[in-house]
């Protein structure tokens, strides 16, 4: 395998979930060349920048959030926006922070879809999750309104996949980017269930942090993986390219 080759990189995370290199070195339109390698771009505009490239650049501006250094609760991209890109592509082109700060975490996505779950969580995909986005600075087309978006769809390939989004917990001094109550529950019922299931989820077999270091390259299967990102230290530098891909 080259360490670097899109194919080689999007097969092994298929196969696993993810594919992770290191020592890689990447300049902006470096980037943008493997992330075009891997498929094609994702088309959707964020209000901060594009699917196919993005900055996580992490922003101190107060109305930031994705881009910014709050921490992200367990979600797969593309869910508040009504797209299901297959790969995620991050290299890390900067960094300088603390252990644990700015972590990528991860976990299989059939750690809960495949699973005997406990019975509190045995019925968390069955109902639609209900979202109110705050983010306007990425998500200026569907904020401010309230979004009804069911957590299980079929992939291109026929299998069941997650599209969610967990609630924000942290405290932080940027406002959440958004909320979510399971439909015919209500917000404070719903916290609850999603904390449970956050904590599952982080107890599972397959739960993997990643501390970034300058030249990181991950590249993740949407389909099959959750992550989050914790919160990033005052004063730390972390900026990673995204790039999204449909095939």
């Amino acid at each position: 395998m080259t360490a670097t080759d899109p194919g080689d990189l999007a097969a092994v995370a298929t196969r696993d979930g993810f594919a992770l290199v290191g020592d890689v070195d990447f300049g902006r339109s470096d980037f943008e060349v493997f992330v075009q390698g891997l498929g094609t771009l994702a088309t959707h505009r964020f209000g901060t920048g594009s699917a196919g490239l993005l900055d996580l650049d992490a922003s101190p501006l107060p109305d930031r959030v994705v881009t910014g250094r709050s921490a992200l609760p367990l979600h797969t991209d593309g869910t508040l926006v009504g797209t299901c890109p297959k790969y995620i592509a991050l290299y890390c082109n900067a960094v300088d922070q603390p252990t644990g700060s700015g972590r990528t975490e991860l976990c299989l996505q059939s750690d809960l879809l495949d699973a005997t779950l406990p019975p509190d969580l045995s019925t968390v995909t069955d109902v639609d999750w209900e979202y109110y986005v705050t983010d306007q600075s990425h998500f200026p087309d569907v904020a401010h309104r309230w979004l009804s978006i069911p957590p299980a769809v079929r992939s291109a390939t026929g299998t069941t996949r997650l599209n969610v989004a967990l609630p924000f917990t942290e405290e932080r001094t940027t406002p959440a980017g958004w909320s979510v109550r399971l439909a015919g529950s209500t917000e404070e019922d719903s916290r609850a269930v999603f904390a449970r299931l956050d904590s599952y989820l982080r107890g599972s077999t397959s739960f993997y942090s990643h501390d970034w270091a300058p030249g990181d390259l991950l590249v993740l299967d949407n389909e099959q993986v959750l992550h989050w990102r914790t919160t990033i230290e005052p004063g730390s530098v972390r900026h990673l390219f995204r790039g999204q891909i449909n095939v």
